[in-house]
């Protein structure tokens, strides 16, 4: 059999070199830092490769021949500069003047990198008005509603007794920009809310942004009925939801249900906590990770007051089909 000679072009040796790995050091991890060497030569060097390799470095994307985004491990950067001339840079580079001489690649992997950063976090919110909106027929629930914040991917809500929120009553997700409280589930008093945008950035990461400033509202329920007994709680399925919208039974036609989603079965800090007027919630724009373990409880109320929280179910979400479908791509 003849053998003809290959010769590789080095982007497909740089590839090659880069990839062609061992299968347990093939787990990708996530890139945490832009590497910049002297020349095309240091990334062909053997001891390159090798000091890369022991250490567990890996180069991501390239932007040859001297820019590289990668995972570079914690407290090997002196190493790479003393050994290979190598610079290391792991947050936001405003000055590009440096990078020119390196010449047009090099810029747009700068660019690439600075795509990772955010320079500022969403700002606040704006509460829409001072005074709780009435929403229903009958008025008997409350719609809080903000401005959209520009890049937020959901909100976070808080309620609390004062003002300063050392001990916020309620945290939750949301996905949109209102809120619908029920009163029913709460005792009379004046209470204050306030909410903030989370950002998703381009590196998948969520930065938390500030929050709106506390707006107060006051609940004041009617008397309830002497005598009048609210009955057994909702109970919520045991079984694994194939679904997004979650659903529960009642025992009693109960006018309103909260309903706290949590990822520990003792609800200490749920990521859900909402109130909706059917058996059932939609869990879409929320982030909750498909085939993971989550827990959720119920309680009802008949538009007065509530009853008692049902025991905890947990239940795990299967994937959408257009989750499915793109990881098969």
């Amino acid at each position: 059999m003849n053998l003809k000679k290959i010769t590789l072009r080095p982007a497909l040796l740089l590839a090659a070199l880069l990839y062609c790995l061992p299968a347990e050091a093939a787990r990708p991890e996530p890139a945490n830092a832009l590497l910049v060497v002297p020349s095309g030569q240091v990334v062909f060097n053997p001891k390159f490769q090798e000091f890369m390799d022991a250490r567990g470095a890996r180069l991501l994307e390239f932007f040859q021949p001297n820019v590289f985004i990668g995972y570079i491990p914690q407290g090997i950067e002196k190493d790479l500069e003393r050994t290979f001339g190598a610079q290391v840079y792991r947050g936001k580079i405003d000055d590009w003047s440096s990078f020119a001489r390196y010449g047009e690649r090099a810029v747009l992997g700068v660019n690439s990198w600075n795509k990772r950063f955010v320079e500022d976090p969403p700002e606040a919110p704006l509460v829409v008005s001072s005074r709780v909106q009435k929403a229903g027929k009958k008025g008997d629930s409350f719609l809080f509603t903000w401005n959209q914040v520009m890049k937020a991917a959901s909100y976070r809500l808080q309620i609390s007794s004062s003002p300063d929120f050392s001990y916020p009553l309620l945290d939750t997700l949301v996905a949109r920009n209102s809120y619908r409280l029920v009163p029913a589930f709460w005792r009379d008093g004046v209470y204050y809310w306030r909410v903030a945008g989370l950002m998703r950035l381009n590196s998948g990461e969520t930065r938390d942004g500030a929050f709106s400033k506390p707006a107060p509202f006051a609940v004041s329920n009617g008397a309830r009925p002497r005598g009048a007994r609210l009955g057994k709680p909702p109970v919520p399925p045991r079984a694994a939801v194939k679904d997004r919208p979650l659903s529960w039974a009642s025992p009693v036609a109960f006018k309103y249900y909260r309903l706290q989603i949590s990822d520990a079965a003792d609800f200490s800090s749920p990521l859900v906590d909402v109130f909706t007027d059917t058996c059932t919630y939609r869990l879409y724009g929320l982030g909750f990770s498909p085939m993971t373990p989550y827990y959720m409880r119920v309680m009802g109320s008949d538009g007065v007051s509530a009853g008692d929280w049902s025991g905890p179910s947990e239940f795990t979400l299967e994937p959408l089909e257009s989750e499915e479908a793109g990881k098969n791509r």
